[in-house]
């Protein structure tokens, strides 16, 4: 983790300058481009430009750290140590004028989630941790919460390692334990909602590592039960539940 006790601080300026650039695109979205990488999922320009402008602010403010990103790729040292950038996950709903999307910048430290920043730019909300210190929502530390009400909730990930018809069939599993089942496209934004007590929990197997990166520290820091797994290369799984 960057030694300084100052890191977390400097990571949520990063993401709140990102923010900025976000919620520009998301205002003249006439302008957007897009490249459709596999069946389904696309990059913009200002997926692009927010990547670019959260590497070149991580270069700056924690030099020498090995980033990797959805949209330029890269890798992580061998001790799988570095930085994972989601510059806006759910793309798709972002393109479609839908609030329901996210930029991701989470740090791990021999392969686990240590210190993470999600902004919902608008819903406008942040949400940062480290590892050890506590939920923070907006820049502020957030008291801990009970977790969600009595109606149970839970939000579930597709992608094409596991399929829609595959998904499908553990929705039922989860509405079989009197859970209520969403799907909003966009990890990180579940994620963030689970945090704050919102869902009961998110899962999905077969995500990106950038999906989960600062999702994962964040929801444990706020007193969830999280599973992460390296599944198969470049594919995660994550289970992160309010106990119940």
């Amino acid at each position: 983790m960057p030694e300084n006790d100052t890191a977390l601080l400097r990571l949520e300026s990063i993401l709140q300058q990102a923010t900025g650039i976000g919620l520009g695109w998301s205002q003249r979205r006439a302008e957007l481009s897009l490249d459709e990488k596999s069946l389904g999922q696309f990059a913009s320009n200002a997926d692009i430009e927010l990547e670019t402008f959260i590497r070149d602010g991580l270069n700056s403010e924690f030099p020498g750290q090995a980033v990797i990103g959805e949209e330029f790729g890269g890798s992580l040292t061998e001790t799988k140590s570095g930085w994972a950038i989601d510059p806006i996950d759910g793309t798709s709903n972002f393109v479609l004028g839908l609030p329901i999307w996210a930029i991701s910048i989470g740090y791990l430290e021999a392969g686990r989630s240590v210190l993470g920043a999600i902004a919902l730019p608008e819903l406008g909300l942040t949400l940062s941790a480290a590892d050890g210190h506590g939920l923070r929502v907006n820049q502020a530390p957030a008291p801990l919460s009970k977790g969600p009400c009595r109606v149970k909730m839970l939000s579930l990930g597709e992608n094409d390692f596991e399929p829609g018809p595959e998904t499908d069939a553990k929705a039922q599993v989860f509405r079989d334990q009197d859970y209520a089942v969403v799907r909003y496209r966009c990890a990180v934004f579940s994620l963030a909602m689970a945090a704050l007590g919102r869902l009961n929990g998110y899962v999905e197997y077969g995500c990106g590592l950038w999906d989960i990166a600062a999702g994962e520290v964040i929801c444990r820091e706020a007193g969830l039960q999280v599973k992460t797994a390296n599944i198969a290369p470049d594919r995660y799984a994550i289970d992160a539940r309010w106990a119940e």
